[in-house]
This record gives C-alpha cells, sequence and structure tokens, in this order.
C-alpha cells in the first residue's frame, strides 16, 4: 500500500513537472498516456540497447531507414518508407542505395544526413563501443584483417543518399531488417565522445532523435517522460502530448493501478497475468486486454563453457555441469514445461518449442524433430551415462562433484518466478540441486553478457526470421544474444547461407536444418512461446499492437474521454 501511494503522489508530482499540466489535473490526463513497466531500460542510445522493450521505444526517438509491416496470413514482413523514401538493390544482391527523405531534421535542428548513418555504422562496427547489434556489419566489405571497411563499404555521394556495398550477395529482406535496426545517432553529437567511452559515459550523452517523440526526463528507475516532437518528419509529431512510462516492479501494484485507473496500460513482462484475465473481464469492463502472439519464448540459458576461464583467461573449456549436450539434453525432458503453461498461461496462452524459431513459421518448421515430452525417468538414463549417479546425500554426482547449480531469473516477471519454482521442483526429483537466484533485472542482464551464471531463465523476443539469424554464431563474444556460449560449424554455415538469396526450397531446407541443430544440442531449454497480455485502459484508442512491437505506432495512441 505505502508502495501504490508513493506512485499515486508520483503521478501527480509528474504532472507539475510538466509545461502542459500546468492548468490543471484533467488536462494532463486527456494529453498524457501512463504505462507501467516492470524494470527501467537498459538504455535509451540505439548503440547500446539490448532489451526489447528499449529498442521499441528508441524507434519511437530516433529515425528509422524503413518502416516493418507483419502479415499475419502469410507470416512475411514488408517494408514501407520512413527516413528512406526509395531504395534500389543491384542485380548481383551486393549493393544498395537508399534516398533519404528531404527536410528531416534532428530535434535540435540540425538536417539528417546521410553522413549520420555512415558515422553511426562505425560506431556500430567498433569493437569499443560493444554493440550487441555489432555482427550485421560483418556483412559489408572488409578489411584485410576482417573488420568491415566502412570507409570503402558505405558511401556518401550526397547528404541525401546512402550506398551500401556487401561482401557477398545479400536478400533484399536481411539487408533491410539489419540496416533498419541500425538506427543513426546524430554524428555532431556523438563526435564529442570517444568510442570506448560512449558505453561507460551513456548517462552524459545528450538523447537527440528526430523520432515523433523526444525524452523531457528520465529518472533511473522511477520514470521515463517522452513528449511529442514537433518538428518531426518521421512520421510526424506523435499525436500525444507525452507518453509516460513508470518503473513498478510489483505485479499486483501495476494491475492495481491499471484497474484504478492511474495508469493508461500494462505491457512488458508478460503484461497481465492470464489468472487475472476472467475476473478483468467480469469487473473491469474499461480494460480491453489485447495479445501478442508468436513474438516471445521463455527459455533456460544453460552456460556451454566455463564462465570463470573465459572472463580470466579467454578460453574457451566445457562448463563442467553443462558442456555436454546430453546433459542439456536431459535437462530439457526432466522439466514438465505443460505443467508449468497449465498452471500459469493455460494451453491457449502457450505453445512448447524446442528451438528458437516462432510458431508463426509454420510453414518451415521442422515437423520430424522429438518432441522432448516430459519424462524424468529417460533424463535420469541420459545423466547417468553422462557419468551422473546419485550420492550419499541423493544429489547427483561425478567425479566428487555435485550436481548443483543457482538458477538465476529477473524480479517482477510472475511468469518466470512461477517457472522456475516448478523447474526447481522437477530437478530435485532427480537428484538435481537447483537453487533459485531473483535479480533486478539490468543487474541480471550484465551477469548473462559476462558469463558469470550457471543458468539462467531468459527469454528473448524472436519475431522475425533475419533476427533468427543473430541469435547463434560461434563469435559469441561478439554474439550478445548467444548468452549461453554456444558454438557450431555447421549453424554457422548455414546462417551464412541463409543470410543471401536462395530458392525457396533450398532456403526450406536449411530452415530445416537450422532446427535440428538447436533441438539436438539444447544450447538452452527452450520452453515456450507465449502470448503476451498488453493491458490497455479502454480511453487509449488507435492502438496497433502486432507481432513486431506493443508500441508500433504508439505516435498514433490518443486518449479518449473518460467513460
Amino acid at each position: 500500500m505505502k508502495r501504490q501511494l508513493t506512485l499515486i503522489a508520483l503521478i501527480f508530482a509528474l504532472c507539475s513537472t510538466l509545461s502542459a499540466c500546468r492548468q490543471n489535473n484533467g488536462e494532463f490526463r486527456s494529453n498524457t498516456i501512463i504505462t507501467a513497466v516492470s524494470a527501467d531500460f537498459d538504455y535509451l542510445n540505439p548503440l547500446l540497447i539490448q532489451l526489447s522493450l528499449s529498442r521499441e521505444v528508441c524507434t519511437l526517438i530516433y529515425p528509422s531507414l524503413v518502416k516493418p509491416t507483419y502479415d499475419e496470413k502469410t507470416g512475411n514482413i514488408a517494408f514501407s518508407p520512413s527516413a528512406a523514401t526509395s531504395w534500389e538493390f543491384s542485380p548481383d544482391g551486393k549493393n544498395v542505395s537508399f534516398h533519404l527523405k528531404k527536410g528531416i531534421r534532428w530535434e535540435d535542428g540540425t538536417p539528417l544526413s546521410s553522413h549520420d548513418f555512415k558515422y553511426s555504422y562505425s560506431l556500430y562496427a567498433n569493437p569499443a563501443t560493444a554493440s550487441s547489434r555489432q555482427d550485421y556489419l560483418n556483412d559489408l566489405l572488409l578489411k584485410e584483417n576482417g573488420t568491415p571497411d566502412i570507409q570503402r563499404a558505405v558511401e556518401t555521394p550526397d547528404s541525401l543518399t546512402l550506398v551500401l556495398h556487401f561482401n557477398r550477395a545479400l536478400s533484399a529482406s536481411i539487408v533491410l531488417d539489419h540496416f533498419n535496426d541500425l538506427m543513426p545517432v546524430a554524428k555532431h553529437v556523438m563526435e564529442q565522445f570517444k568510442p570506448e567511452e560512449i558505453r561507460s559515459r551513456a548517462t552524459e550523452i545528450p538523447i537527440v532523435g528526430a523520432g515523433p517523440f523526444k525524452v523531457s526526463q528520465w529518472a533511473r528507475q522511477d520514470k521515463l517522460v517522452l513528449e511529442t516532437s514537433p518538428t518531426s518528419t518521421l512520421p510526424y509529431p506523435a499525436k500525444t502530448r507525452s507518453l509516460i512510462f513508470v518503473v513498478v516492479p510489483e505485479y499486483t501494484t501495476r494491475l492495481a493501478m491499471l484497474k484504478s485507473g492511474q495508469i493508461d496500460a500494462l505491457i512488458s513482462a508478460g503484461g497481465i497475468n492470464p489468472i487475472d484475465t476472467r475476473e478483468l473481464a467480469q469487473n473491469s469492463p474499461d480494460i480491453q486486454i489485447r495479445p501478442v502472439k508468436d513474438r516471445y519464448f521463455d527459455s533456460i540459458v544453460w552456460l556451454n563453457i566455463d564462465g570463470e576461464k573465459w572472463r580470466s583467461e579467454k578460453k574457451v573449456v566445457p562448463n563442467p555441469l553443462f558442456g555436454d549436450p546430453a546433459v542439456r539434453r536431459a535437462m530439457t525432458l526432466a522439466i514438465d514445461r505443460q505443467s508449468i503453461i497449465d498452471g500459469f498461461m493455460g494451453p491457449e496462452h502457450a505453445t512448447i518449442v524446442n528451438t528458437s524459431l516462432s510458431p508463426a513459421y509454420r510453414s518451415i518448421a521442422n515437423t520430424s524433430l522429438d518432441p522432448y515430452n516430459y519424462n524424468p525417468q529417460k533424463a535420469t538414463t541420459l545423466l547417468a551415462r553422462a557419468g551422473w549417479t546419485p550420492g550419499a546425500d541423493g544429489i547427483l554426482q561425478k567425479n566428487g562433484e555435485r550436481f548443483s547449480f543457482e538458477l538465476a531469473a529477473p524480479v517482477g516477471n510472475p511468469r518466470r518466478n512461477y517457472a522456475a519454482t516448478i523447474i526447481q521442483q522437477n530437478l530435485r526429483q532427480i537428484g538435481i540441486d537447483c537453487r533459485l537466484r531473483f535479480e533486478e533485472n539490468l543487474v541480471f542482464l550484465k551477469n548473462q553478457n559476462e558469463f558469470r551464471y550457471e543458468a539462467a531463465l531468459s527469454g528473448l523476443a524472436a519475431e522475425t526470421l533475419p533476427f533468427q539469424l543473430i541469435i547463434w554464431g560461434s563469435d559469441f563474444q561478439n554474439r550478445t544474444f548467444n548468452s549461453s556460449a554456444f558454438q557450431n560449424a555447421e549453424l554457422d554455415s548455414i546462417i551464412g547461407k541463409l543470410s543471401g538469396p536462395l530458392a525457396e526450397k533450398d532456403a526450406l531446407r536449411l530452415w530445416q536444418s537450422y532446427q535440428r541443430i538447436l533441438h539436438d544440442r539444447q544450447p538452452r531449454t527452450f520452453l515456450y512461446y507465449y502470448d503476451e497480455l498488453e493491458g490497455f485502459s479502454r480511453r487509449v484508442e488507435n492502438t496497433d499492437i502486432n507481432l513486431l512491437a506493443t508500441l508500433y505506432n504508439a505516435y498514433d495512441w490518443t486518449l479518449g474521454k473518460e467513460p
């Protein structure tokens, strides 16, 4: 209750901090959409972002070359103009020219130009920046040492023309997806900071965008205030004066705030718990629930390498517990995933998977693979073959080492908290000591990136096929999303081939092999793709919630009158 009262006071305090709110609270609530999220954003600089919601917010602040749209019927993604009005690919798939829209300006009035893109690509490619999207640039022309040659590969014939040259033929969808994700930063701002300082001095770097919103205030672990950017032409200034994200770690508090009208939306970290949907439908008719299907999956990331050896010596040594794929398969068999679904989400809101591929892509699904149904007896047999047998205390042991580890998970996520408890119980039944550790979201993410865990209950928004191609890669140091440090040469080759232009039958064959490798090696125990149920007040109008993003068209959101 104390926390809730504090948040109520915060909302009224927000009113006083915004110039638009000085008249009265009624005017403030008619022009401001307040959203509750479970955790703060990692960064609001596209060079550094890793969290999916941070990326979504950045698309509202920074320019993007194109605007993706998802066709639910075909499962395909199309691209329409945004900062680029048009583009042409060369017949050999090795070059593309983008023509930028005239009159785009950064919010400080400086014109956006092709030079901003080129400079930004040099920062994305620079190892000192440590961008999670650094690998995208490896498709450009390369220097003799194998690093991207930005000077040769990115041409700027004039301020409105951007030409990219690749070292191999690429499919148009890969180029548009990847380079659209490489949102540019303002060259005149970023030139003031050395690449090796960008991450350490992130809080000092001004957030200067050109999108429909601009950042008015960001109080870490508290709130983010976006205001409409009156000069934006990408596509136009946001229709709502302010969009506020309030950080509320406790789910029950977030839900109570939505019910009482203190907030207008509850998104991220699973959104609305499925168990609460019936009560909301009966008692809160002013709340609508918008499902995001087939976008998010949960998994247990098994660290494939010895994290300490890697951090101290940069040596790849198999993890003593999870370096063996037979052990990882056993872990998947030992976990009752259907029980987690039935107990928390309900079978209509989740689909068990055994790879990272979304169920949305039914046409390429490899249906011949073992479903890994819950089978603790088979799991025990696999572990025994790998040398893990019961010790005196009932816990499995091998060469004097107990099968004991911590499973890390983020706080504020009831779905993962529930899953962690079931997983702990399942593993205890076969003689594995699994201890739970819940961490603040940014700490949890940092520990994953530095391989400071044995296992982590984590997930991804992995909605597009091009994104599937950057999750994995044996060069895990530069593949931030490969937090299991999984290495497989055959998968590397398949990913490389899938990035190029292919006949449909060849692409299908490669996608089937992609799934087989992940299924057989189980770098993660893939739990399920689940529906994220976003909660909105019915006052929030014009929302387009889809596979690509919850904030997909947040610049079009408006508030209707109080019911």
